[in-house]
């Protein structure tokens, strides 16, 4: 359904439609909004954030909203942010889209005066820092059966969030900062919906997972939650090449974001000397179109300023970073997805091109990961590929990463196993099943128009996935209530510092209630000698 954001008011109003129930009425700092009474949660959709990133306020750091007056609706989702995305359906050019939306269980619960009030959750979705949007991960499970209120954010990408000039406030961390001014939206408004501002955890996954690692370590954000969950992407996670795509950061140096921005205003024909205010009043003068072109140049947030003083990484090694617990996990065979999605685009990976493909992702390792990672221990070709690319870009970043917060902080670990999973993406004809990319979502969100088969029909969990899901469910959310994942009153093992004990994280598999442990990762078999 078409989405018009109200100009100048907080909420998204959508336009004709299947007819909803009013919810009640919250106030917020900023005004009064009206949400949806759907079933078993209430809905408030498309809240302002910020004000719209338009104008002379592109490429500035998020504006407060101006109060409104009278009601406003809250029953429509805002639009994704800015992205040229490879999907028609999901490609988007509103940059009014600085938007969230709250879930809140509508069942009777500790939020009456004197009560108790429930945990927070932070959602930010995926697509590196390029793509995605908020609204389309549901979280009615993890409302209702966590007792949590969730809470979905819009943020701005690719060219419109991480573009960076000499001399531009904020410049190379506007999608970050997007984040940051969510957070204290909710620190702000969180106990008009019942929420605890004291009890906040911010969770992602890919770019969102890197993000919230990034979080940890950025000084606006301390303060602002009081717990993390990472998942399938972390601070130390870098892209390695593979077919139409070239190796990928997630964070570069100011100086890089620069460049970067000169050489996208010379493409778009704006000046690209030295005055930053003359390529800065260009590139605002441009319409949205014209820029997207350019998001292959801003996949990467900026360090060397007040956002990110220096590299996640680097802060992490430092101990530079806030003092919360972190839940910190991925799936078992993360590459698959991207296997899968290069059978789907003509490049199956076969034993003929596989050799090639580990050069492109390896480089001169190339042989030694052939030798690691032997072809004979695979089933197919896809799974030899996807075994390392799994472990580099994935696995050992996070149990590196976990090692590093582990000496400050409390630290959980998990790997997501169910092999039965529904793939995220739809998988070409005989290919292979298993915890790929972006599977463990299908657990924790009903996602929009995910997972399907190729001739685009549902996918249905299984009575048993759902049982799966709801101990998933139950994981998060005792996460987010207390610090400490668990299941069934059952606790999962804390990851301890690399020198200190075996490390283990809690392995999801395909049955309910497993109180399995899994060593992870293989990095001895990644980069031993």
């Amino acid at each position: 359904m078409a989405l018009l954001l109200v100009q100048g008011c907080g909420a998204a109003e959508a336009r004709k439609g299947p007819a909803t129930v009013p919810g009640p009425e919250v106030v917020l700092d900023s005004g009064v909004i009206r949400g949806v009474d759907d079933g078993d949660v209430l809905r408030y959709r498309g809240i302002r954030y910020a004000r719209p990133p338009v104008g002379e306020l592109r490429w500035r750091p998020p504006q407060p909203v101006a109060r409104w007056p009278g009601v406003v609706p809250a029953t429509a989702s805002g639009p994704a942010c800015p992205q040229d995305n490879g999907n028609p359906k999901e490609r988007s050019d509103a940059e009014d889209c600085l938007t969230l939306d709250v879930t809140v269980p509508k069942k009777a619960g500790p939020t009456k005066a004197g009560g108790k009030r429930r945990p927070v959750l932070v959602w930010l979705h995926g697509g590196g820092f390029v793509a995605g949007r908020g609204a389309d991960y549901d979280p009615r499970r993890l409302a209702t059966q966590g007792d949590v209120v969730v809470v979905t954010v819009e943020f701005r990408l690719g060219v419109l969030g991480y573009l960076a000039l000499p001399g531009m406030a904020g410049g190379g961390t506007f999608g970050l900062q997007d984040q940051q001014a969510a957070l204290r939206w909710v620190q702000r408004n969180a106990a008009a919906f019942g929420g605890d501002a004291v009890n906040v955890t911010l969770f992602g996954e890919s770019g969102g997972g890197v993000a919230t690692c990034g979080h940890l370590t950025a000084p606006g954000s301390r303060g602002l939650f009081a717990k993390a969950i990472i998942q399938s992407g972390s601070c130390g996670t870098v892209l390695l090449p593979m077919p139409g795509a070239p190796r990928t950061p997630f964070w570069r140096s100011m100086k890089d974001s620069h460049a970067a921005t000169r050489t996208a205003a010379t493409r778009l024909g704006c000046p690209a000397g030295r005055d930053a205010g003359k390529i800065l009043t260009c590139l605002r003068g441009k319409p949205v179109k014209d820029l997207l072109p350019q998001t292959a140049l801003f996949q990467a947030a900026a360090y060397g300023g007040a956002t990110l003083p220096t590299s996640p990484e680097r802060a992490l090694r430092a101990g530079d970073f806030a003092r919360v617990p972190v839940l910190s996990g991925h799936t078992s065979k993360e590459a698959l997805l991207f296997a899968g999605t290069l059978g789907l685009a003509g490049t199956p990976i076969t034993d003929e091109n596989l050799p090639a493909l580990l050069r492109e992702g390896f480089g001169s390792r190339a042989d030694d990961i052939a030798r690691r990672y032997r072809r004979e221990d695979f089933a197919t070709a896809s799974e030899a590929w996807a075994a390392p690319y799994t472990d580099a870009v994935f696995a050992c970043p996070h149990a590196e990463d976990r090692d590093a917060l582990a000496k400050r902080a409390k630290v959980y670990a998990y790997v997501f196993g169910d092999d039965t999973v529904p793939p995220f993406i739809p998988s070409p004809p005989g290919f292979p099943a298993g915890a790929g990319h972006a599977s463990e979502l299908l657990y924790l969100f009903d996602v929009k128009d995910k997972p399907i088969s190729l001739d685009g029909k549902r996918v249905p969990l299984t009575a048993l996935q759902q049982s799966v899901a709801r101990d998933m469910v139950a994981a998060w959310t005792s996460f987010a209530r207390t610090g400490t994942p668990s299941v069934s009153g059952k606790s999962w093992p804390r990851w301890a510092p690399k020198a200190a004990s075996r490390q283990v994280a809690h392995l999801i598999t395909e049955r309910p209630g497993s109180t399995a442990t899994t060593p992870v990762p293989a990095c001895e078999r990644l980069n031993g000698p």
